[in-house]
């Protein structure tokens, strides 16, 4: 990854660059633009004196910047900016396009078939930092970069994070130790950003790495402007060395991946019929083998086999395409997922044990959505929401968990038998046999004897 320290349009910026051994810069047009007067015209400012040999790019951070201020640059420019990153529209509509250098269009994260037309026109793309933060875009840029011809993807970000999906990084990160207070410091093997707040304490507590990037440990507690600027400006070389980009990953497993080496269907939507071995089970379903031996009828030993259907922990999910990966911390490019869900459920105790996981989840819920109305002062109606889902996950648990036997009874049976009064006592068996209103005895006579 080629990282480019961004602020170089400061005179100030850029010899502090310049002392700590900065070899790639990046301008912005824009403030470049304020800072123009009549003694120091754009043409004047890309001179062999200025940038001496450091590589350098020429960037706007808005799809609206003009392209005037960019092309007076670039018709006075003595040393040749290495790439001139922008909207399409200074292609579109200048002599930019047509310029011998590498020009690199910016995309706003909208339409994927724009994203498309400009990598294969400029074989690159740039994302802005607002566009840093949405991860379909990135995913989206990433795979189309991967198309052949393969791309180029870069980002103007403030970021220290998930910079290895990039192969360039135009960085303004390190002068907000000047801007905000801000601390950062290399640590071993990664980069930490302290905030402004009780800095002394901080700092002290990152001594030994401060000293260890050769900055005066003294001076950054004191608070020195150079020498935390200094501090910040190693600690990104050091993350630039060690922060692989895109195509410098090497491919961990050359196998295909399986999903996308499925055959895609005919044009007129009718699959070629596979043969029968090359029927595979899906990848997120597998099956758990269990054998048993019996005896038959005949006394002999018998193993029987049986196949329980199962979720396999090992996921098919890969961080490139994951929308975690910009804040997942086991994030690595081209690789499998870093974490396994080993959940199994083959028992009444491990589905309790899930269920238990599940309520004490949601409670969590609840309470962290009550501490928001504490932090803000103000009531939620997600807290309430949250509430109805606990006691709902409450009581459908207690009928899961219901395991009381219950007995139903079908008695079919004529009332002189006694059945109804040894089931419900003699009163009732009675209570059957009595009939709702007399009967004259001729007539029960009559239906029993025959009379002529």
């Amino acid at each position: 990854m080629k990282l480019y320290f961004a602020g170089a349009e400061s005179p100030s910026h850029l010899e502090v660059l310049r002392a700590c051994g900065v070899e790639r810069v990046a301008v912005n047009i824009t403030t470049l633009t304020r800072r123009r007067s009549a003694k120091k015209p754009l043409t004047d400012w890309a001179t062999k004196d200025r940038l001496g040999d450091m590589e350098w790019v020429l960037f706007a951070d808005s799809p609206v910047t003009p392209w005037h201020p960019a092309l007076e640059v670039l018709d006075g420019a003595e040393v040749p900016p290495e790439m001139v990153v922008g909207p399409y529209s200074w292609a579109e509509e200048t002599r930019i396009g047509d310029m011998d250098l590498w020009f690199t269009p910016t995309w706003d994260g909208v339409d994927q078939t724009v994203l498309r037309s400009h990598v294969e026109a400029f074989e690159g793309v740039f994302l802005p930092d607002v566009v840093v933060d949405n991860q379909r875009a990135v995913t989206a840029a990433w795979a189309s970069v991967q198309q052949p011809p393969v791309g180029f993807l870069g980002a103007i970000t403030g970021r220290s994070r998930g910079l290895n999906r990039f192969d360039g990084v135009v960085s303004s990160a390190w002068w907000s130790v000047e801007k905000y207070g801000e601390t950062q410091v290399w640590a071993t093997n990664r980069m930490v950003r302290l905030s402004a707040e009780d800095k002394l304490a901080k700092r002290r507590k990152y001594a030994q790495a401060i000293e260890a990037l050769g900055v005066n440990v003294d001076a950054v507690l004191a608070d020195d402007p150079t020498e935390t600027a200094k501090l910040a400006i190693r600690s990104w070389q050091m993350l630039e060395g060690t922060t692989k980009g895109r195509q410098e990953q090497s491919v961990v497993d050359a196998a295909p991946d399986p999903v996308r080496a499925l055959p895609a269907p005919r044009s007129n939507g009718v699959a070629t019929q596979p043969s029968n071995g090359r029927h595979v089970t899906l990848p997120v379903i597998g099956f758990d083998t269990t054998s048993v031996t019996t005896k038959n009828d005949a006394g002999e030993d018998v193993e029987e086999t049986t196949s329980t259907l199962m979720i396999p922990e090992e996921p098919v999910r890969k961080c490139d395409s994951c929308f975690l990966a910009a804040t997942c911390p086991g994030y690595k490019p081209q690789h499998s997922c870093a974490y396994s869900i080993p959940v199994a459920i083959r028992s009444k105790d491990q589905l309790q044990d899930v269920l238990r996981a599940m309520v004490e989840m949601q409670t969590q819920r609840v309470l962290l959505a009550r501490f928001g109305e504490e932090v803000t002062g103000s009531p939620e109606p997600e807290v309430g929401k949250e509430l109805d889902r606990l006691f709902d996950m409450v009581a459908r648990w207690k009928d899961i968990e219901d395991n009381r036997d219950t007995l139903k009874l079908s008695v079919e049976a004529r009332a002189q038998s006694g059945v109804l009064s040894r089931l419900f006592g003699a009163q009732v068996g009675q209570a059957s046999r009595s009939l709702s209103s007399p009967v004259p005895s001729t007539e029960v006579m009559h239906d029993v004897i025959d009379v002529d």
